[in-house]
């Protein structure tokens, strides 16, 4: 019993094993065919011609309904394919996301022999897709499909026979579709010659309840045009259109289409009708739509047997139901066709215009309203109903003046860097999408992304000037320059930390919540999602200094401490030694910034009464800050009046405006002037008016020179020898008189800083004594005495002459005598 026990429970674990590993082995059997499609319940990958071969050939219904994405582009040259993805048993209902890349030279080749091989009404890449999305693809070069023993219905499209439900958007096909339908074979399927019926197109051959948007299709000229000939074995009517062949309850969107068309008529027993379009052979159902379209197309008939064929630059046929009104509308088509072959009864003439100049590769034109391409199609009359219009920003872009899409340009760059700021270190650092520091990077960071990519722009703040960010610096702003330089994001600082709001034209980019690393560093992250045209450039994270105002006044204090009310506002100046007005009763800095210089200087009226005592920081709590230290050895002396400093940093380091003021404190001396009437006025320098009253008392700043004159009215005389021996603080005196008059004055120049002794009261009283002059004219009285003794004294000796002469002349009697005595006198 033991034995069929243990027996039991290994059989029973080897049978799990089994299971197990064929489980696991069923992906890899399933891709053994191609080892390059990597294939999952999400989706298929597929970077190799191998691949795209092996997944055609090999569809199924499993993979149906998957994401398939091409990494690279795959050039099927030397490869032939005989099925399509998708058939009317299994249509295609995933997503093939073409992901901007190319599959060039496709060939389907239906030309099995076999007689019991049945061709499939429906051809292209995808033969019959519903519910699907095909977009970001491009298809070039010549596409070959080749087919023999046909059924009576054939749909051809170069991206799909079939299509219904179905979304093809940002495709572009520049591909030539090279049908052959080999209507000679005999012995096979004889019973469908002459019943068949063929509707063909650049994208589909029949849309139905689909939606093509953004999209172009316009052939290599190289390749020729796509050909079709309608022989003996076609009777039922063919419908050829640029997009395609027949569109019902459809929507033809934002393309540009410029086909190349060659139809012949080969056999006079074709009996069916023919409708050739740029963009659609046939349309029909009310809610089909062809709207903001752009047609340029080159159509070739070859009609020898003049069968019924309508041909139109957008269209061969509008057939009922017909589209609602205006659902065919701003519509623009160069061609020497009318818009239509045969509009029935529908009334499209709603911009629906022929225009003459070649539209795709629009060139500005002397006087013409639009400066190229891009505003050629960005004009408001090309923008048709819903608000559309041709999105430039995301979807196409112009290169050379050709409108192109930006999915197919190959690699998008995408620099970063940061803004300069006046400080030692970066202010932000970038980083490696790692979190690591970048190195030699100069903080400047590239990325190759190609469209539609992921973008990831991560940041940190530089540690040492972390406790900065928020009060000195914030971030503003993320610019981008790409052409011309835009803000496409502004920052919002919240709780400390940073959040992005974008402007409305650059809606993929955000702002993840923050992290911290291991350093307890945060790490901001800008996510760009879907990498377009619109976003490639050099990206800019701004960082902009917060500016603070800061107020430097001055303020007046009394000797007693207590400020002194708003007087005497023009005695002292705060200015901005590095050339602001040095007259000003105060400055103000609007835009402080941190890490800046400034030199802040103050000064007294020659007049003033108020002595610097330093510069004092307002605060709150009304203890002011002192800035500045006096002299040393001193006590409440400055002799440097300059504040110089920078923000920011010491007592400067405020994040909030701020005022400074310059204290100034009266340091005067009163002074009482007692005078007689023999003084005509006193003048003191510091003073404005000249002193005459006596007993007028004013304020003198003590200071070392203040100028005293003492003016005497004339005919007085003072004793200056007496007043400086009462008066002990002159420091010099000279006496000058004034020219034409007797009235003199005498300059004192008085040292008041003698009076800082603090037992010295600052009051001063001044006399001052005059004495009347004599100013009798004593020259005249002496002139006249002198005049008078001189005239007496000549009289008297007069007088004396006279007495002489005579006694001399009566002395000897007459005779003789006398004649002697006066020949003695002469001789």
């Amino acid at each position: 019993m033991k034995k069929t026990l243990k027996f039991s429970m290994l059989s029973l674990m080897t049978f799990l094993a089994f299971c197990g590993l064929f489980l696991f082995s069923l992906p890899c059997m399933i891709n053994n065919a191609d080892a390059e499609i990597t294939e999952s319940t999400a989706d298929i990958s597929i970077s190799t011609p191998e691949g795209l071969s092996s997944f055609i050939t090999n569809y199924s219904e499993s993979t149906s309904n998957h994401t398939v994405l091409l990494t690279r582009d795959i050039d099927m040259s030397g490869y032939s394919v005989e099925n399509t993805i998708g058939t009317s048993e299994i249509p295609f209902t995933g997503i093939f996301d073409g992901n901007g890349h190319t599959i060039s030279n496709l060939s389907i080749n239906f030309s099995n022999t076999t007689e019991d091989y049945i061709v499939p009404s429906y051809l292209g890449l995808f033969g019959v897709t519903n519910g699907a999305t095909i977009l970001d693809l491009k298809i070039s070069g010549v596409t070959n499909i080749t087919v023999s023993n046909s059924p009576n219905i054939l749909d051809v499209g170069i991206l799909v026979g079939k299509a219904q439900n179905t979304t093809i958007e940002n495709c572009d096909i520049n591909a030539t579709l090279n049908y052959v339908d080999n209507k000679n074979q005999e012995g096979i399927n004889e019973e469908n010659k002459g019943i068949k019926t063929i509707n063909a197109g650049g994208y589909v051959g029949e849309l139905v309840d689909s939606t093509i948007k953004n999209s172009l299709y316009r052939p290599d000229s190289r390749n020729g045009a796509s050909s079709f000939s309608l022989s003996s074995i076609f009777k039922r009517d063919a419908k050829f259109g640029g997009i395609a062949g027949i569109v019902q309850n459809s929507t033809i969107l934002f393309v540009v289409s410029a086909p190349r068309l060659s139809v012949e008529i080969a056999s006079e027993n074709f009996t069916g009708t023919t409708y050739i379009g740029g963009i659609f052979g046939t349309i029909s159902q009310g809610n089909s739509k062809v709207i903001n379209c752009v047609v340029e197309p080159t159509i070739t008939i070859n009609n020898s047997y003049n069968k019924t064929i309508y041909s139109g630059a957008i269209g061969g046929y509008i057939s009922l139901p017909a589209p609602y009104e205006n659902n065919i509308s701003y519509v623009y088509y160069n061609s020497n066709l009318l818009a239509f072959g045969d509009a029935s009864n529908y009334n499209a003439n709603n911009n629906v215009t022929s225009v003459s100049d070649t539209i795709a590769t629009h060139v500005a034109e002397a006087g013409s309203d639009y400066a190229g391409a891009r505003d050629y199609f960005e004009a408001k009359n090309w923008n048709g109903l819903y608000g559309d219009h041709w999105d430039f920003a995301n979807t196409f872009i112009i290169q050379d003046n050709n409108i192109d899409l930006q999915a197919f340009q190959g690699e998008f760059a995408i620099r970063v860097t940061t803004s300069s700021v006046s400080v030692d270190d970066n202010i932000i650092i970038l980083l490696n999408s790692d979190g690591t520091v970048p190195p030699n990077s100069n903080n400047e960071l590239e990325f190759t992304s190609g469209y539609n990519d992921t973008v990831q722009i991560k940041f940190k703040f530089n540690a040492s000037v972390n406790e900065m960010i928020g009060r000195y610096y914030s971030l503003s702003s993320l610019t981008l320059r790409s052409g011309e330089t835009r803000t496409v994001a502004s920052f919002r600082e919240d709780n400390g930390e940073y959040r992005l709001e974008t402007r409305d034209d650059y809606e993929r980019i955000s702002m993840e919540a923050p992290t911290t690393n291991n350093e307890g560093e945060t790490i901001y992250t800008i996510t760009i999602s879907g990498i377009t045209n619109n976003y490639t450039g050099l990206y800019q994270l701004n960082i902009v200094a917060n500016e603070f105002v800061g107020r430097f006044e001055y303020r007046l204090f009394a000797k007693n401490g207590d400020p002194v009310d708003d007087i005497a506002k023009t005695e002292c100046y705060v200015y901005n030694k590095t050339g602001g007005n040095q007259t000003s009763q105060s400055y103000t800095v609007f835009d402080m910034t941190y890490n800046n210089s400034y030199t802040i200087a103050t000064r007294a009226g020659s007049r003033s009464i108020y002595e610097f005592r330093g510069w004092y920081l307002e605060t709150d709590d009304g203890e002011d800050t002192p800035l500045s230290s006096p002299d040393e050895g001193t006590e409440n002396v400055f002799s440097n009046s300059d504040l110089a400093f920078t923000f920011g940093k010491d007592k400067f380091a405020l994040t909030e405006d701020f005022v400074v003021y310059a204290k100034y404190v009266d340091n005067s001396c009163e002074i009482t002037f007692d005078f007689d009437e023999g003084i005509e006025r006193i003048v003191i320098s510091t003073n404005e008016d000249a002193i005459t009253t006596t007993g007028t008392t004013i304020k003198v700043k003590k200071q070392s020179n203040v100028k005293m004159e003492l003016y005497l009215k004339e005919d007085y005389s003072f004793d200056v020898q007496r007043f400086l021996d009462i008066v002990s603080i002159y420091k010099g005196v000279c006496e000058r008189v004034d020219d034409g008059s007797n009235a003199r004055y005498y300059q004192f120049n008085l040292d008041m800083t003698q009076l800082n002794d603090p037992s010295f009261n600052d009051v001063l009283n001044l006399s001052f004594e005059t004495e009347v002059e004599d100013t009798t004219d004593w020259t005249l009285i002496w002139t006249i005495v002198g005049s008078l003794i001189g005239g007496l004294a000549l009289i008297a000796i007069i007088i004396v002459v006279v007495v002489v002469v005579k006694r001399r002349k009566g002395g000897g009697g007459g005779g003789r005598t006398r004649k002697a005595s006066y020949k003695n006198m002469y001789y």
